[in-house]
């Protein structure tokens, strides 16, 4: 009972309860847009080279563009660019809706919108992040940055099941649809809040921002050990979300509903991280958690590359959805606790850019080597490459398991 009081005691301060609820419906949305553009390329082409090329389309705009945001988050109003940002993402939904409707949608369309949704995403994840210190006390951080996982990942619990019951019943234009309705959730909670937000205030240019960004992350040595680990399970190990089409068509022979299910298991993990991160925050250090969960996430991925039965693949999902988001939640805190606060947002955008341009670069790869000697098999070697090179940054770096 304690440790559950702990786990979402964030969500006693108002303003950061209306975030977060408004998040819940809007990330439902976004998780039945994400299932169906997958499944809707899979179906189109059957090869796992375009998942990769999708991947792609998303990596470069925030690779190029996420320390940029970060730096936006640190000058300008976090709320008014959250506003901005999910006002682009609700018409680039309805786009999708409406060439879906007219079946006109193609494979180009798909990756055009998809790399536009991610430039946007570039300034929107650096404000959403650091406004949460603002909404918090600090003692509180790390529990409500694994509460915030929730409302992104635990609302995959029912997007992705609802997302394949909505793309077996009318199509993938239905999912769609409810996702741009579910953005008016994000600007009610946001119009609502009350609060002094806290920017840099600074006169000076964009570029010299963007190089303290680089100058700080430089000057704490064990936080680019931080953003390597979460790069190294970004990129090894989490394409197996974005490859779940292929894969539970290729080797599990699942549906939609089987696709959905398979796709919202993580994010049951992601929910019991909450409970675990609770319990822990205050007895663990939070670079020794970060660690064992990184290596946990990277042996689960290799055994449910291995797996051929339905139910032990959801099963290994839910854990590696669990051990990642701990993982997760503890390499934000540190990076968002070592800096100044008007350096957050420029933390958050390299964060940003590392968790999901890694991510989306790794997709490629991991979808060409599934081409090649199946899905299955690419993915475990994904997950043992990330499980080595995990290690291998704990021996060199092993200060960092006492931050």
């Amino acid at each position: 009972m304690l440790a559950r009081g702990r786990a979402f005691s964030p969500l006693r301060n108002r303003n950061f309860r209306l975030l977060w609820s408004g998040l819940v419906v809007s990330q439902t949305g976004n998780w039945m847009q994400f299932i169906a553009l997958g499944y809707l390329i899979d179906q189109l082409t059957q090869a796992p080279i375009y998942l990769g090329l999708l991947g792609v389309s998303q990596a470069i705009p925030r690779l190029l563009f996420a320390l940029v945001g970060g730096v936006a988050a640190d000058r300008l109003d976090r709320r008014r660019v959250l506003i901005v940002t999910n006002a682009i993402m609700m018409g680039s939904a309805i786009l999708l809706w409406l060439l879906a409707y007219t079946e006109r949608i193609a494979v180009w369309h798909i990756l055009v919108i998809g790399a536009f949704n991610s430039l946007t995403q570039s300034f929107d994840a650096p404000a959403r992040q650091s406004l949460i210190p603002s909404l918090v006390p600090e003692r509180e951080l790390m529990q409500a940055v694994s509460v915030t996982s929730v409302a992104f990942n635990g609302a995959g619990i029912f997007g992705p099941s609802l997302g394949g019951v909505i793309i077996a019943a009318v199509g993938v234009k239905g999912c769609f649809f409810i996702n741009a309705l579910s953005f008016v959730a994000v600007f009610l909670a946001l119009f609502l809040m009350e609060f002094t937000d806290t920017t840099s205030g600074q006169e000076s240019s964009i570029a010299d921002d963007m190089r303290e960004g680089v100058e700080v992350l430089l000057r704490h040595r064990a936080l680019l050990t931080v953003l390597a680990t979460v790069a190294i399970l970004s990129f090894f190990a989490r394409p197996y979300v974005r490859m779940m089409p292929a894969y539970a068509r290729e080797v599990l022979d699942a549906g939609p509903t089987g696709l959905g299910a398979l796709q919202a298991a993580p994010s049951v993990g992601t929910v019991l991280a909450v409970f675990v991160v609770g319990a822990l925050a205050d007895v663990v250090p939070k670079g020794r958690l970060m660690q064992g969960a990184a290596l946990a996430t990277g042996a689960l991925v290799v055994l449910f590359g291995l797996s051929r039965w339905f139910w032990a693949s959801f099963a290994l999902l839910v854990l590696t959805g669990l051990c990642h988001s701990i993982a997760q939640a503890a390499a934000n805190t540190l990076l968002q606790t070592t800096v100044q606060p008007h350096q957050r947002g420029r933390m958050m955008g390299i964060y940003s850019m590392t968790v999901f341009g890694m991510f989306a670069l790794g997709t490629l790869p991991t979808g060409a080597l599934g081409g090649a000697v199946g899905i299955g098999p690419a993915l475990a070697i994904g997950g043992a490459v990330a499980v080595a090179l995990v290690g291998l940054l704990i021996w060199r770096a092993p200060g960092v398991g006492k931050l």
